[in-house]
């Protein structure tokens, strides 16, 4: 537990090192910038490339035996049994448009590869969620209480369906299923990134949340699930089974009850 707790540690200082990098770029003109020539729709700047390596050479550092899985650069082998997961700067299309809807996204996972903890930052609002697997979740250090999470009797109908673009839709499959969710949810709202899950963690929303995603890879979602988890809520892949890192489609609700009636219509739809 004390390898665990000394990593949660590392895992702010890494979420500290990178915002200072990203606020010092962010609504600033001329910045690098270039769209990702193998995925839909995906930009990189230079805030993306300065922030990961400045997480990479304070993990290293500290912790030189343990692994890496990140976005821009090369992969890491774990000679530790722990493995980082780690996405710089998650909603770079928002930061590119100078707004603050975006987060470095900060995983851990061990031998099992298991998600063990998960740090979320956003830089210019100050705001962090912190989730460790089997512990409650928390944001600005306080226990997070979702409002949501024992509400029985919602339907899915009235809850806000989130997907952060229709393009992450890429197959015939993933579209039918996508416009199905649309027709059913009383509202549809894309963008968002990470935002959506830490929004659904939180409680934040007037209306319960159900996320639906695909085209995903683990640095997007890694750290996010022990935090919507420890909140009380569910995320899992589009057949109910635990994410990996080998899964790309995302479902997520504010609870049990509407996460199973998503199931049901994915089933039904798929």
């Amino acid at each position: 537990m004390d390898d665990l707790k000394r990593r949660l540690d590392l895992a702010h200082q890494l979420a500290n090192v990178a915002g200072t990098v990203i606020r010092a770029q962010f609504r600033r003109s001329h910045l690098f910038a270039q769209t990702k020539s193998d995925q839909v729709s995906a930009l990189v700047t230079a805030a993306d490339l300065e922030a990961e390596e400045a997480m990479i050479q304070r993990l290293t550092q500290t912790f030189p035996e343990d692994g890496v899985i990140r976005e821009e650069g090369e992969n890491l082998p774990s000679q530790s049994g722990y493995t980082w997961v780690i996405d710089p700067l998650d909603g770079t299309s928002s930061f590119a448009r100078g707004f603050p809807l975006f987060g470095v996204l900060i995983g851990l996972i061990g031998a099992e590869n298991q998600p063990l903890l998960g740090v979320a930052d956003q830089p210019i609002t100050g705001e962090r969620w912190q989730g460790v697997r089997g512990e409650v979740s928390r944001l600005q250090g306080e226990p997070i209480v979702n409002p949501y999470v024992g509400e029985t009797q919602e339907r899915l109908e009235e809850a806000c369906l989130c997907s952060t673009t229709p393009l992450m839709f890429t197959t015939p499959r993933q579209r039918q299923i996508a416009e199905t969710f649309q027709r059913r949810c009383r509202r549809s709202a894309f963008g968002g990134d990470c935002f959506n899950y830490l929004a659904l963690a939180s409680g934040w929303s007037a209306l319960p949340l159900v996320i639906l995603e695909a085209d995903l890879q683990f640095y997007d979602f890694c750290a996010l699930i022990p935090i919507v988890e420890g909140a009380g809520a569910v995320i899992t892949d589009w057949s109910g089974e635990p994410l990996t890192s080998a899964s790309t489609e995302i479902l997520a609700a504010s609870n049990g009850t509407l996460h199973r009636q998503a199931l049901q219509l994915l089933n039904g739809a798929g």
